[in-house]
Order: C-alpha cells, then sequence, then structure tokens
C-alpha cells in the first residue's frame, strides 16, 4: 500500500495555510507540484467558531494525486491562522462531546467545522469514485479535522484511507480511537509529534488520541520545556526531511506504564510546570486514578454529553466515591490533586478531608484552562 512520505505530508500540511476559496493564484501555486494531477481540486470553506465568533474561509484542499498516488484522493486541512484565529480558538474551545457523522463521541468544535466541509468532500468523492486510496493530512487542527475525515471516509465510502496528522489535539473518546483504528489500521495512522508540543496535550482526559490501541510517532524534543517553536509545522517538516515512516518509531511514553504513575505519585519531586512531562503525567495520573476507581464508573465519561464543565462535573463525581466508597482510594485521590495544585501554583491541600466537591471542581477546571492556555499560547505565538 502507497503512503506520502514523511516529507511529502508534511510539506502539504504546510502549505495548504495559503490555499484560500477566492484566491485562485494560491491554489494552483499549491497544486503545481509533481505529487498532484492537474485540473482536478477543490479547495473548500468551513464554517469556524460559534454563536458571535463565526466566520467562514478556506480550510482544506481535495485533489487527485499522480504519478504513484495515481487515482489517489488526497485532502488536505489547514491549521490555526491568524486571520481567523479567533474563530478558530472559538471551536477549539467548544470541549464538550456530540456524535460524529460515524455515530461515535467527538469534540464538538472540530466536528461542527468537519460537518460544514462534508458536502464538497461528498462532492469531490462523487465525481472521483473510482479512487483507490484517499490520504487524510492536517497539521494541528487541520490534523484534529483530517481524523474525522479519515473516519468519514472509511466508514461511509469503504475507502481504504491513510491517516498522516502533525501536532494534533485529541479528537474524540475511546470508543471513536478504537473503531477508527480497527477500521483503518493502526498502522495506517501516522500520528506524528514533538514531545514539547502543548497541542497534543489537549483536550484532557476522557479524549484520547488514535491509534488505540497502539502509539504516535513521537519525536524527541530539542527544547526541554513546552514550547511554540515545537508546534511550528515548519520544525515538524525540518524534523522528517530525511526520515522514512520506519525510521520515525512508534513509542510508547514512560507514563503509560501503570507502576511508573504509582512512583510518581508518590514521589516528593517538585514539578516544573514549564516541562511538558509534568502535564504527561498528570493526564496519566488521571486515567490511572479514575481506573482504579472503577471501569464501570469510567465508561460513564465516554458516553455522549455536552460541556466541558459536565466533563469535569463527572470527573469530580467519580473521584469523590472513590474517596468514600473504595479501600485506600482516599489516599491515591490526595496524591494526585496535590501534584495538580503544585503544577499550578495552588495552595496544596494537606488532608483528603479538604476536597470538597468545590475544590476538587475548582481545581480540575484550572487544570483544563491552564493546559488550553499552553497549547493557545503555543499556536498564536507561531501565527504572529
Amino acid at each position: 500500500m502507497v503512503f506520502l512520505s514523511p516529507l511529502e505530508a508534511a510539506k502539504l500540511a504546510g502549505e495548504v495555510y495559503s490555499v484560500n476559496q477566492e484566491d485562485k493564484f494560491a491554489l494552483d501555486s499549491f497544486l503545481s507540484g509533481s505529487i498532484f494531477a492537474s485540473g482536478s481540486a477543490k479547495a473548500m470553506n468551513a464554517r469556524v467558531g460559534f454563536r458571535a465568533i463565526n466566520t467562514t474561509d478556506g480550510f482544506g484542499v481535495c485533489a487527485l494525486g499522480s504519478g504513484v498516488y495515481a487515482n489517489h484522493v488526497i485532502i488536505v486541512f489547514r491549521g490555526t491562522t491568524e486571520i481567523n484565529a479567533r474563530g478558530d480558538w472559538a471551536s477549539n474551545a467548544r470541549i464538550g462531546v456530540e456524535t460524529s457523522k460515524t455515530c461515535l463521541p467527538v469534540h464538538i468544535g472540530f466536528n461542527a467545522i468537519f460537518k460544514s466541509m462534508l458536502p464538497d468532500i461528498q462532492a469531490f468523492m462523487v465525481q472521483n469514485s473510482t479512487a483507490l486510496m484517499v490520504h487524510c493530512i492536517g497539521h494541528s487542527l487541520g490534523g484534529a479535522v483530517a481524523t474525522l475525515a479519515a473516519d468519514w471516509v472509511s466508514q461511509s465510502l469503504k475507502k481504504p484511507v491513510k491517516l498522516y496528522t502533525f501536532g494534533a489535539p485529541r479528537v474524540g473518546l475511546e470508543p471513536f480511537a478504537k473503531r477508527l483504528s480497527s477500521r483503518i489500521g493502526v498502522d495506517n495512522i501516522c500520528r506524528v509529534y514533538h514531545a514539547t508540543d502543548p497541542v497534543p496535550m489537549i483536550p484532557i482526559y476522557p479524549f484520547v488520541h488514535a491509534p488505540m490501541p497502539g502509539y504516535g510517532h513521537l519525536i524527541p524534543s530539542s527544547e526541554s520545556i513546552v514550547s511554540a517553536a515545537a508546534h511550528d509545522m515548519k520544525k515538524y517538516a525540518y524534523s522528517v526531511e530525511t526520515a522514512t515512516w520506519s525510521d520515525l518509531n512508534r513509542r510508547a511514553p514512560l507514563y503509560t506504564v501503570e507502576n511508573a504513575v504509582e512512583e510518581f505519585l508518590k514521589s516528593k519531586t517538585q514539578l516544573d510546570p514549564a516541562n511538558p512531562k509534568t502535564w504527561a503525567w498528570l493526564d496519566a495520573s488521571l486515567l490511572w486514578i479514575l481506573k482504579k476507581i472503577g471501569t464501570a464508573l469510567v465508561a460513564t465519561l465516554h458516553t455522549t454529553f455536552c460541556g466541558a464543565d459536565t466533563i469535569v462535573d463527572k470527573i469530580v463525581l467519580i473521584l469523590q466515591y472513590g474517596m468514600e466508597k473504595i479501600k485506600d482510594m482516599k489516599g491515591w485521590v490526595l496524591r494526585f490533586m496535590q501534584k495538580i495544585m503544585q503544577a499550578l501554583g495552588m495552595a496544596v491541600a494537606k488532608t483528603a478531608e479538604e476536597l470538597t466537591k468545590a475544590l476538587l471542581t475548582r481545581v480540575l477546571h484550572y487544570l483544563v484552562v491552564k493546559m488550553t492556555a499552553e497549547a493557545q499560547k503555543a499556536i498564536r505565538n507561531i501565527i504572529g
């Protein structure tokens, strides 16, 4: 099965930023590479944001490939731009859950953008119904939308799909990640991310990355702190410039190991909020704590619901249940909340009795806000 090389995918993910629905010159320039067949392409508009912050602009391109990609459809989506940053971030901020076009729980903001482009994608696929394969590509927000597109193409059109994302956030809950991985195959999901890029760290659990089970292509960062530079598409292109997919090994982060999470929670090490591992450990610890309390309760997080506050409220209820009903969980929840409070610069609770519903809610809400702000700052810095 034919893959785009890491550099080919990275170049397309970067170059699509220049394309706008009304700018034919930019589209022609984008399509000038030998990878595309001449005369068979469509620029797509998307609606981004919600309520008062709502706009429409060029968001992606559908095109037919040439050469080794002859009769392959290539769909590329852009990430956040300076011009439409407010609308894009309004979409990002909609971190509730709704049912996708394939009936699975996904991020409501990303899904809204994808649905606004679906008529264009459908029309292009009808015109190219004999296509042998579809390649879906995107950076950042564009990677999230590419993930939804890959899922829809695989389920609705029954076409083989390759998915390539760079620095993409989490798109859906476990049922979505598992079904997507099963449909298109773990080996066909090329999720590339830098260790210090904050965007792939959001939204927090219960949102998860595909492939599941499996891992993305983790690239060590030269930066030691959460970094805007690590999110830049130019940096991703540089990181994969001479690599093949086999070179970019799929890596399991240390914090996926259960005993490592226990040691993290027991440790007295002072946490550095600028260190990306801090947020990765906290995210892994949240999942570990919730699953230790009970699989059945955690499953309630993967049903369809709306609103970030609802997500936090459900997690708080599970933590309270664990502290009240399950032996030893009071101590683990206390350790976990102490770690978060320390990382956030808050006054640290000394006893589990201090962990009221109001305090748990405030701390977890602040954690969501802090991690989202880090990602937003990284994107703002690279778009000017």
